[in-house]
């Protein structure tokens, strides 16, 4: 197999690391351009130009190079959301295509102008707002301005009014009466003091990295500690390229404290090394911008 050209000198490292290891997973498979362009959506122009580090490739292209070559999607997406914060080139989107057999030619995609900004494209496909619904009361009928409240029904059906309300009434007390049982009942409920710590809560599902999604904080106490509500690690080590709960944990606790780090998405990226190292000058620990149990502790507190 010919050796891979060298990569273009205004690439950043995080760019030139996703580039990098594409093109591991691209000799994994021992595919050619072509049959590479034949078992996915893109064409084998739009692969030349993402594995010479002319154009940063798609998640989609990213998430099919890494399944043909038995990988981890999920690290590969990572790697591609930090590629993507300091990219530098180019970065037009390239249309998927149907793949072709080997026989016929190879399709070709035009090449789209370059997007004039971020800006534009998000107010572009962002949906219109719904129009506000007015918050008035319905038209009164002018007969019954200025009038006086009126009996509504004979004198003879109030009785029955009455019944109603008085079933009522007592469906509000049998449900008062069930909820002081079900708080006496249920063990731990009715001796909890209104000035308690909350309990821990956290995250239970499998964690699975989305580059387009962000995580809400649920701050809150447990034993003297701070939580957030994804993870209770008290020691698990986090660096650059980690997607986990607890980097969504961390994050959390990092935004509440006041580092920012400009979004909640459980990526160990640049921006929350920065905030974890000046965590650590402040608390005077190593800075080194990596998440151990001494860290951990000081965030927590």
């Amino acid at each position: 197999m010919a050796p891979w050209k060298a990569l273009p000198e205004h690439l950043d490292p995080q760019a030139g690391r996703l580039v990098d290891r594409l093109r591991r997973l691209k000799d994994a498979t021992g595919l050619s351009f072509t049959a590479l362009a034949t078992r996915t959506s893109y064409s084998r122009s739009s692969w030349e130009r993402y594995l010479n580090g002319r154009k940063l490739p798609p998640a989609d292209a990213v998430t099919e190079l890494a399944v043909l070559a038995g990988a981890d999607p999920d690290r590969m997406l990572a790697l591609h959301t930090l590629a993507a914060q300091t990219w530098t080139g180019p970065q037009p989107k390239d249309a998927a295509t149907p793949g072709t057999s080997g026989a016929g030619p190879e399709p070709t995609e035009p090449e789209p102008a370059p997007d004039p900004g971020a800006a534009p494209e998000v107010a572009a496909t962002a949906p219109a707002p719904a129009p506000a619904e007015p918050d008035t009361p319905a038209a009164v009928p002018p007969a019954l301005i200025g009038e006086p409240d009126a009996p509504a029904e004979p004198v003879r059906a109030r009785p029955a009014r009455r019944t109603l309300l008085a079933a009522g009434g007592a469906l509000v007390v049998v449900a008062a009466v069930l909820a002081v049982v079900v708080t006496l009942v249920l063990p731990g409920r009715g001796s909890a003091g209104a000035g308690e710590e909350e309990h821990r809560r956290t995250a239970t599902e499998e964690f699975a990295f989305k580059p387009d999604r962000t995580y809400d904080c649920d701050i809150h106490r447990f034993e003297g500690r701070l939580y957030a509500g994804h993870s209770d690690t008290q020691d698990a080590l986090l660096q650059q390229i980690s997607t986990t709960w607890e980097v969504v944990e961390a994050q959390c606790l990092l935004e509440h404290r006041g580092y920012r780090i400009g979004g909640i998405d459980g990526a160990y990226g640049p921006a929350t090394e920065r905030a974890v190292k000046r965590l650590q000058d402040k608390e005077g620990l190593v800075v080194d911008g990596i998440m151990g149990p001494h860290t951990w502790e000081a965030l927590r507190r």
